[in-house]
């Protein structure tokens, strides 16, 4: 004979475990996205990281107003820097094991990234490098990728515009020897500044500094020297840091030197006027963003998201930091649903790999593809146009642009 109070204590056990399994998919699917960043908000790279920061979190605000990513929630968690190479360390630990994000994003200065590069590689989790523009940086591994282009690039295109468009015979160069983005900038534009002249000695005088110094006075003694000798067309200066530029030129015009300056895009930040004022009006900057000038109808819809959210226009780094988080949104919409919600963190993660460095990223501020690391000398760094700003009338104002095409 049945027992039917043990078969429905079974049924009911059965329908409890089925409805536990359905309610655990059912959150599944519900899952929030967590992606990861780490934007210095104090110390030296803050303006940088900041302005980084506000475009990274407006990418995810818009996301999730529009419904999600893959009809999850999105949420982004910054681990401040603080400039501090130790703490990036530890804050890339802290996203990679703990927090357990499926990307991160960030950092402004190739040491900066160079203390969490290895970590995100190490542990098979995609970082995406936020502003720094050394190209060797994607060299840690598979796993890196730049946001903005390499110094390779931006050196000949600066060097290009001195020797093309301003006429530029003589220069003299000004870089933080203990920066590598400002040492290996000053290298790339100066050798192709000689080719663009055809002269070995365009490059009429050089002078370093280190991080964190802000009395110039000895370097812009020697330059005035030189100039008495020499004729001196200009100052190509390569600051790591905004602050850097304006007060070399606040020094520079008290000791009466008059010449024109041009900066490159560690100098793209309100700190240049706020610090400089009349002395830096008139100088170039060569950058990634004109606020002014969108490139494509998603920088132009960037500007106005970012108008209404923070009641200013952004810049340079505001912009790839919203391109970071976008470059994530568009990987993970082009796996799919049905195959993203069955994946676990590890493929999650590898697939994110695959797809960046194969995708063509369009909604972007401008379009976005890295190109087969088998065939190029600097891997997972995208070809992008370089942007001129001038400082005129104490804004940076769009100037010019040089493409891709035009340095082959």
């Amino acid at each position: 004979m049945r027992n039917t109070k043990k078969t429905g204590i079974a049924s009911l056990m059965v329908l409890c475990m089925v409805a536990v399994f359905a309610s655990s998919v059912a959150f599944a699917a519900d899952d929030t996205i967590i992606v990861g960043s780490i934007w210095s908000q104090v110390g030296v790279a803050a303006p940088l990281g900041q302005a980084g920061l506000r475009g990274s979190q407006l990418a995810v605000k818009l996301a999730n107003k529009n419904g999600g990513v893959l009809g999850h929630p999105m949420e982004l968690k910054n681990i401040d820097g603080q400039s501090d190479t130790t703490v990036i360390s530890n804050a890339a630990i802290r996203l990679v094991e703990e927090i357990k994000v499926v990307a991160a994003c960030g950092l402004t200065d190739d040491s900066l990234v160079s203390a969490a590069a290895p970590t995100f590689q190490s542990n098979k989790t995609v970082f995406l490098d936020g502003t720094a523009t050394t190209p060797t940086i994607p060299r840690i591994g598979d796993y890196i990728f730049m946001v903005p282009f390499g110094d390779n690039y931006q050196g000949r295109a600066v060097a290009k515009y001195c020797a093309d468009k301003l006429g530029w015979k003589k220069v003299a160069v000004i870089w933080d020897n203990a920066s590598a983005y400002s040492t290996d900038l000053s290298n790339f534009f100066m050798e192709s500044f000689q080719e663009f002249t055809g002269d070995e000695n365009a490059v009429a005088h050089q002078e370093i500094y280190q991080t964190g110094d802000v009395n110039f006075t000895a370097q812009l003694t020697r330059l005035r020297l030189k100039m008495a000798k020499e004729k001196i067309d200009g100052i190509v200066i390569t600051p790591p840091f905004p602050q850097d530029g304006p007060i070399i030129a606040k020094q520079a015009t008290k000791l009466g030197i008059k010449l024109p300056v041009v900066l490159t895009d560690g100098a793209d930040d309100q700190t240049v006027i706020e610090v400089g004022g009349d002395n830096i009006e008139g100088a170039l900057i060569a950058t990634h963003f004109a606020a002014e000038y969108p490139l494509t109808e998603n920088a132009k819809n960037f500007v106005e998201a970012y108008k209404a959210e923070y009641g200013s226009e952004p810049g340079a780094f505001e912009c790839l930091g919203f391109d970071a988080v976008q470059i994530m949104i568009e990987a993970m919409e082009t796996i799919g649903k049905d195959k993203w919600d069955v994946m676990n963190l590890a493929d999650r993660r590898a697939t994110l790999r695959d797809t960046i460095q194969d995708h063509k990223f369009t909604t972007t501020t401008m379009p976005i593809s890295y190109p087969d690391p088998e065939t190029v000398k600097y891997p997972r760094i995208p070809d992008k146009p370089v942007v001129f700003k001038e400082v005129k009338d104490g804004k940076r104002v769009f100037k010019a642009i040089i493409n891709p095409e035009e340095l082959k």
